[in-house]
């Protein structure tokens, strides 16, 4: 079999400059996930497991087998904002301190694209893509009154001698794209399979640097340094899938992503004494599963619905919680997650569909690792979407979502190297809205 090099080499450069340039930080909402993968995908509320010819980027990104669904040369692209409100309430009572912040962070644009193509041999079809895929953006800026983001114990100027600090200015930016790079094939049955490997690209910055070892400042308690640069790393993995068509009104699928294993993210601080040292941080993307249907209700609606997982729970930078002997802190300490998702679609008429979703996350930061997860609020568990596709012209259309994520708040106390502190308290609350827009073609 002859792979086509030229179509392939021209579409993944044109992804990786265009995915370089717009690597801004994303908020994610089912989890480290966004919620859904391109405008069509997002306002399903991101199912598309089983294959949805009206949804390239979320089809094929949830499962390569669906690549199949798009005869000859098919493109897509998407442009979104998401539009976060998080905020952070703490109180000590030691110090009679309490007070709220919220993340300055008002949107975080992003950007999405595939593409698919069929050999010569019709019955397989080649793809490539750049998916917006994970992340989260949030910023509090050092506070003399909200006590979880006053200035640290051994910083300089500290009114409480050293007895007494919180983390200071605390921010926090993830941005992690996808590159799949596959192939389907259909079966002389009602089987296809695709395959695809996965380099990703991931940006990082974490602000003060909990997860290192801290350093000595006045009174020679300890600091946390500032980390002043994002680093951007590597990563690689895989994924594979089937797809059935049952009848000609079910279809099912099933894909299985392993992690992505990205090198250690590394930075280089000052210390307060004005030692420099470097110091690095472990976080993969972890394996992920769903299987889902697609049933037809009529020639004009269908019915979607996916149940996913993601096993956070033994991924690198996910896994473990509580402090080292370093006082550095162990990990986020998430658990596995589940997700369940929901779409219809209908053809109002042969130019105009109209789509509705609803996305369930189940929680994965348990309520007594708020703490730890003070810049990384990602606990959104209900979100509603809707969106519409409208032509325009032989083989294009224009794709539109709205996406709403519903309030979430958890609690739980302080944390330090013997356990929670009595008498302190950390709420998060969050919530968000997302628009997307996109343009599918053919070509």
């Amino acid at each position: 079999m002859t792979i086509p090099l030229t179509p392939m080499i021209r579409i993944i450069s044109c992804s990786v400059v265009l995915c370089c340039l717009a690597l801004v930080p994303s908020f994610a909402t089912d989890g480290y996930f966004v919620q859904g993968f391109g405008a069509v995908n997002s306002s399903l509320g991101g199912t598309a497991t089983a294959g949805n010819d009206q949804d390239l980027i979320g089809s094929i990104y949830k499962n390569p087998a669906n690549a199949v669904l798009f005869p000859g040369g098919t493109a897509s692209v998407a442009f979104g904002d998401i539009i976060p409100s998080a905020k952070i309430d703490s109180s000590v009572a030691a110090v009679h301190m309490s007070d709220s912040s919220k993340s300055t962070v008002s949107g975080v644009p992003y950007l999405s694209l595939m593409a698919s193509w069929q050999s010569a041999d019709t019955r397989t079809t080649w793809f490539v893509g750049a998916v917006s895929e994970a992340g989260l953006s949030f910023h509090a800026a050092s506070s003399t009154t909200n006590p979880v983001f006053f200035m640290q114990s051994g910083a300089a100027g500290n009114p409480f001698g050293g007895l007494f600090g919180g983390f200071g200015d605390v921010r926090s930016t993830l941005y992690v794209v996808r590159f799949p790079i596959g192939l389907a094939k259909s079966g002389p049955d009602r089987w296809s399979w695709g395959i695809s490997i996965a380099p990703s690209v991931g940006r990082n910055l974490f602000t003060p640097a909990a997860f290192a070892a801290p350093g000595f400042g006045a009174n020679l308690h300890p600091v946390y340094a500032a980390v002043q640069q994002v680093d951007m790393e590597w990563g690689f993995g895989a994924q594979a899938g089937l797809r059935c068509q049952v009848d000609k009104d079910l279809s099912v699928g099933v894909s299985l992503s392993s992690p992505t294993w990205f090198n250690k993210y590394q930075w280089s601080i000052t210390d307060p004494n004005g030692a420099s040292r470097n110091i690095i941080f472990k976080m993969n993307r972890p394996l992920t599963g769903q299987v889902g249907i697609n049933y037809t209700l009529s020639d004009a609606t269908h019915l979607l619905a996916d149940l996913g997982y993601m096993g956070y729970g033994s991924t690198d930078g996910f896994a473990h919680s509580g402090f080292n002997a370093d006082g550095s802190m162990k990990g986020l300490g998430w658990k596995d997650a589940y997700t369940f998702e929901l779409g219809i679609q209908h053809a109002l008429t042969p130019s105009i569909m109209v789509r509705a979703g609803y996305n369930y996350c189940s929680d994965p930061i348990p309520s007594e690792m708020t703490f730890y997860n003070v810049g990384s609020p990602l606990h959104i568990a209900h979100h509603l979407s809707g969106g519409f596709s409208v032509a325009m012209g032989p083989g294009a259309r224009l794709d539109f979502s709205y996406t709403h994520g519903f309030a979430h708040s958890q609690s739980s106390s302080w944390y330090n190297t013997t356990g929670a502190v009595p008498g302190t308290n950390l709420t998060s609350t969050i919530e968000g809205d997302e628009v997307a827009l996109g343009v599918t073609w053919k070509f």
